[in-house]
């Protein structure tokens, strides 16, 4: 059974968080070369750039990882899951005498703004059809069907659909 190791990506610009879902199973040596070059910065969020923090101890299963891909929490990126080979080395070309700033800097030249995706190949995207019941598809039908329909809110829960005013 396969699990994932997870890179979070942080935007300072964005104010949001993605989370990069990398099968560990053919990767351990590529992430633990990317965890030991991560873990040379003191990360915070600095003007327009990104914060990365990469969990390795604490893996998920391939459905939770697929699960996660689906949920529509951010409005710049979704949450991502690569099934391949991720590169075994990515130089950031960090040095011991650098700032902790430069570092920063230095990584998200490489990394930032989704910069995972040119390090690994086999992205598991969803498809329009692997949507659950929310899919945008179904706002816009929703929108017509409730304002031409009587049914109310509480009928509309026992189907499983609620019209958008009421989606959280």
């Amino acid at each position: 059974m396969s699990t994932y190791a997870i890179l979070q990506e942080t935007s300072g610009s964005e104010s949001e968080s993605w989370l990069y879902f990398i099968k560990y199973q053919g990767n351990e040596e590529a992430l633990e070369n990317l965890q030991k070059q991560l873990e040379q910065v003191e990360w915070y969020i600095l003007d327009d750039y990104s914060t990365f923090d990469l969990e390795l101890k604490y893996k998920v299963s391939e459905t939770t990882a697929k699960e996660m891909t689906k949920l529509d929490l951010n409005h710049t990126s979704p949450h991502r899951k690569f099934d391949g080979k991720l590169e075994t080395v990515i130089n950031f070309n960090i040095k011991d005498s650098d700032s902790n700033e430069r570092k920063i800097k230095k990584i998200n030249r490489i990394l930032g703004f989704c910069g995972l995706e040119n390090f690994i190949d086999m992205e598991d995207v969803n498809t329009g059809d692997e949507r659950d019941d929310d899919s945008p598809g179904d706002d816009v039908e929703e929108k017509s069907t409730s304002s031409s329909s009587s049914s109310s809110p509480e009928e509309k829960k026992k189907t499983g659909k609620l019209p958008s005013t009421l989606k959280n």
